[in-house]
């Protein structure tokens, strides 16, 4: 097991300290904004390289709309050793290269970004699709199942999804303006699965909170020959509910400690794993795409040899999960407090 750093334990520390509080606050203590200081640590753990939307300012409520605009693709981009971005500025895909074939995370949000922009993205980077053999679906949110339809009956991966995901999913009568339509149901991703393909091994946790069956796990790449571990938490945004006709943020006590619970477990599974870098499906987030010079793709094609990779860091990974925390934290106290109105 790996030794916990002192950042971590202190962060868990005062979120320990902070339930307690909570737990012992006379009735109508929750009446105030005291969340605010929860926003104000996860500003100040951003610094000015984690400010992705809907992350340092913990913006609330967290929000779920169709695009009103075309999204800027990204470059398909080779990250790691493995890795592939196959992305927008607004959702990402990552390709993720075996020595018996390919897994593919998540597929966009419509059949044509599919076409273009991940299997189109193989093309350009010599990839084969014929060899992409499982489709991994982060959570059944449908920006990142709208292209999977297209996959399947395309290229024939087997898919895989947490089991409540799939039941969330299989609800849905009709697509979403915007977005693409369900896949058919293939497999499920149940608490601890294993995925091995060739030389590669995933293992899947059930992280509930963004959705009932998000999942999340931990990534090994390697880095011009060097070995890292890459965390990838599958729900970044805060809860929300999925049903026909009903896409509305809906925020609940339980919904948010259930959240939290989740990102808790999975950042010591990242430290028990020894993660030391970090990637997600939204690249707003975590600045792997822009559209700048300064994004994390931009970075990697201008560095030299010798230069550290823009993913990793474990300052920086631990920062991104504690900012997190605190936006969760300030989510539950925004909810307690009966939904105020906030100006910042």
């Amino acid at each position: 097991m790996r030794k916990r750093g002192t950042i971590i334990l202190a962060a868990f520390a005062a979120a320990t300290l902070a339930g307690r509080l909570n737990a012992q606050a006379p009735a109508g203590a929750h009446d105030s904004v005291s969340f605010m200081d929860h926003v104000n640590n996860a500003k100040l753990l951003a610094a000015k390289d984690l400010t992705g939307r809907n992350l340092s300012d913990c913006t609330m409520p967290p929000v779920s709309a169709a695009p009103t605009t075309k999204p800027v693709t990204a470059p398909p981009s080779k990250v790691f050793d493995q890795l592939y971005y196959l992305g927008t500025g607004i959702v990402a895909s990552w390709a993720l290269v075996t020595s018996a074939g390919i897994i593919q995370i998540d597929s966009l949000d419509i059949p044509e970004e599919a076409q273009q922009v991940i299997i189109g993205g193989y093309k350009k980077l010599g990839l084969d699709p014929a060899q992409m053999k499982y489709l991994v679906l982060t959570h059944g949110h449908d920006d990142h199942y709208g292209g999977a339809k297209y996959l399947q009956d395309t290229y024939h991966p087997r898919l895989l999804m947490g089991a409540p995901d799939w039941d969330m999913v299989g609800r849905l009568h009709d697509s979403r303006p915007g977005f693409g339509p369900p896949p058919a149901r293939d497999m499920d991703i149940t608490d601890g699965y294993k995925l091995t393909l060739g030389d590669t091994t995933l293992t899947f946790y059930l992280t509930p909170g963004h959705t009932p069956g998000t999942v999340s796990f931990l990534v090994p790449v390697t880095d011009n020959g060097k070995p890292h571990l890459l965390s990838f938490w599958g729900g970044s945004a805060l809860p929300r509910t999925l049903e026909p006709g009903a896409f509305e943020a809906r925020a609940t006590d339980m919904g948010l400690l259930i959240y939290k619970q989740s990102l808790s477990r999975f950042i010591q599974i990242g430290e028990d794993g020894g993660a030391d870098g970090f990637i997600g499906n939204h690249p707003y987030r975590d600045q792997t795409f822009q559209n700048s010079k300064d994004d994390k793709i931009s970075r990697n094609a201008a560095r030299k040899p010798g230069d550290p990779s823009p993913w990793l860091g474990r300052s920086t990974y631990i920062r991104y999960m504690m900012i997190a925390l605190e936006c969760n934290e300030a989510q539950i106290g925004w909810v307690q407090a009966g939904k105020p109105k906030v100006t910042q």
